[in-house]
């Protein structure tokens, strides 16, 4: 009998990672393609300290916002569903009115922006913001 031969593996197996590389670059080259870049446009607002809207002559209809997604105008509570309707209406019996929104910090910032949108419908541009404790 012959002594163990020892048959060492001459063969070594290499990964070829060439075809990977290429395949994620393809992938990468797609995804920065087809990705959409969103310019999300935001709501700028800065709030004060803590006050109350400007007085003038002129009457201002002012909505509070108070927690609990009510809003009050001139003592009474308003619904979500029912600002925008009173507010036309405050704004048919006097024209010439201002309009602001005063804030509870408490209040929902939903709640805020919707008192905003509701002034803006109503053709004012500039909505003065006053927050309360």
């Amino acid at each position: 009998m012959r002594p163990f031969e020892s048959t060492a593996a001459t063969d070594q197996t290499e990964v070829n990672l060439t075809p990977m590389l290429d395949v994620v670059f393809i992938m990468l080259v797609f995804f920065v393609v087809t990705a959409t870049f969103l310019d999300e446009t935001g709501l700028d607002v800065s709030l004060p300290a803590s006050g109350s809207p400007p007085s003038s002559d002129v009457q201002t209809i002012a909505v509070r916002v108070v927690p609990g997604s009510l809003f009050v105008i001139n003592d009474r509570s308003v619904s979500r569903s029912g600002l925008l309707s009173y507010l036309q209406y405050l704004q048919s019996r006097n024209p010439d009115a201002n309009f602001a929104v005063i804030v509870d910090r408490e209040a929902r910032l939903g709640d805020t922006v919707a008192a905003i949108d509701a002034g803006r419908q109503l053709g004012f541009g500039v909505v003065p913001i006053a927050t309360v404790d």
